[in-house]
């Protein structure tokens, strides 16, 4: 046995006496204290030995929410073990079944649904949400992103227009509306508010990559490569960029600079099995 395994265990163990001879309140405060050290195993010890000492106390809608910021971040670093995400949302929704109304506690959950790309129900989160507090931004451009993902356009747009009502130039409710007119096969418009973000933000790689995109489906591919080649001198080693420049190339029938490209986009961590079949049709 190691002696990091041997210190991990040690750890492990102090940890759990320490959560056994605790107040809730001291619970609590070690529970919080262990993850923001990262420690999220003891984190949760501690909440879960918590919420076994007081079941009913006022204050375990918060810890239940702690609860499933622990168990979702280990979750992060553990995608494999669904039991963790089913954790976590378990923890969240007890949370919301002691405190219906609690705007944190619906982002909470909202914000994980929507990261685990179960988008309906996280818009079910932010819309409820939304009713105890109409003017929170993030919520807002959270079910707009989430209404955009399910195709649902015309209301992920209203949500846009909401924000941008108070703040004129939000980035990600004008890349939105962009890419809602993209979707859309409103391409000239949608270039056109690429114009108009590229303006406000020149410092933006991706807006250059995205811009790009649009003009490629335009099959204005001089203007793609511009952009494309922009992106790259500001980010030269972002793998997406060039092997989005790599099937221009291609598309444009410059076989040897798309060969390149493919390579250069291999090098930089694109599996090759992905890209064999366009570059055997560059050769």
């Amino acid at each position: 046995m190691t002696i990091t395994r041997i210190i991990l265990i040690f750890v492990f163990l102090c940890s759990a006496s320490i959560c056994h001879a605790q107040t809730y309140e001291q619970l609590i405060e070690h529970g919080l204290a262990a993850a923001a050290a990262d420690s999220l195993e003891a984190a949760e010890a501690c909440f879960k030995e918590a919420l076994r000492k007081s079941p009913n106390d006022y204050r375990n809608s918060l810890v239940f929410t702690n609860l499933g910021r622990v168990q979702e971040a280990r979750y992060w670093q553990n995608p494999a073990d669904k039991k963790l995400a089913d954790s976590a949302l378990e923890s969240y929704t007890v949370a919301l079944s002691l405190t219906p109304e609690a705007v944190p506690m619906l982002e909470a959950r909202g914000d994980f649904l929507l990261k685990l790309q179960l988008y309906e129900r996280a818009v079910r989160d932010f819309s409820a949400a939304l009713d105890f507090a109409p003017k929170n931004k993030d919520i807002r451009l959270h079910r707009a992103y989430s209404y955009f993902q399910i195709r649902l356009y015309g209301e992920s747009r209203a949500d846009y227009d909401k924000v941008l009502e108070s703040d004129a130039t939000n980035y990600a409710a004008l890349l939105g509306l962009a890419l809602i007119c993209q979707q859309t096969d409103h391409k000239t418009e949608a270039i056109e508010r690429m114009n108009h973000l590229v303006e406000l933000y020149p410092d933006s790689t991706e807006l250059y990559a995205v811009r790009a995109d649009i003009y490629m489906e335009s099959r204005q591919e001089d203007l793609a490569l511009l952009d494309l080649n922009h992106a790259i001198s500001l980010e030269a080693d972002n793998p997406r960029y060039i092997l989005a420049r790599a099937y221009l190339h291609k598309q444009m029938g410059n076989k040897r600079l798309a060969l390149s490209d493919f390579n250069r986009a291999i090098e930089l961590g694109i599996p090759e099995s992905s890209l064999r079949n366009d570059m055997k049709a560059c050769r």
